[in-house]
C-alpha cells in the first residue's frame, strides 16, 4: 500500500476497543485494568459494558486517548493476547 492510500491517523485521539469474555463477574474490571495499565492519560478512558442474551458472556467497549501508534498498538495486542478475550474488535 502506497502512503497516499493510508488513512492519516492523529494522534493524540481517542480510539475504542471491545473485549469479549466469560462473564466470571471481574470481567469487566480485568479489561479495563490491561488498557488503564498502558494508557498514558487514563482520564480519558471511559467504558461501557454489555451482557449476551444467555449472560454467559460480556462484552466490554473502552474508549481511551492514545497518544501514538505504538500506544494503541500495544493495547490491541495486549487485550487481544490475554487467554481471558475470546475476541477483539
Amino acid at each position: 500500500m502506497e502512503d497516499q492510500d493510508r488513512p492519516i491517523q492523529n494522534f493524540p485521539d481517542t480510539y475504542s476497543i471491545k473485549a469479549v469474555g466469560k462473564d466470571t463477574g471481574d470481567f469487566e474490571q480485568f479489561a479495563l485494568s490491561i488498557v488503564r495499565a498502558i494508557v498514558e492519560h487514563t482520564d480519558s478512558i471511559t467504558h461501557y459494558s454489555r451482557a449476551s442474551r444467555t449472560g454467559a458472556y460480556l462484552s466490554v467497549t473502552i474508549s481511551f486517548t492514545a497518544r501514538d501508534q505504538i500506544e494503541l498498538d500495544r493495547v490491541f495486542s495486549e487485550v487481544s493476547e490475554h487467554e481471558r478475550v475470546v475476541w477483539v474488535l
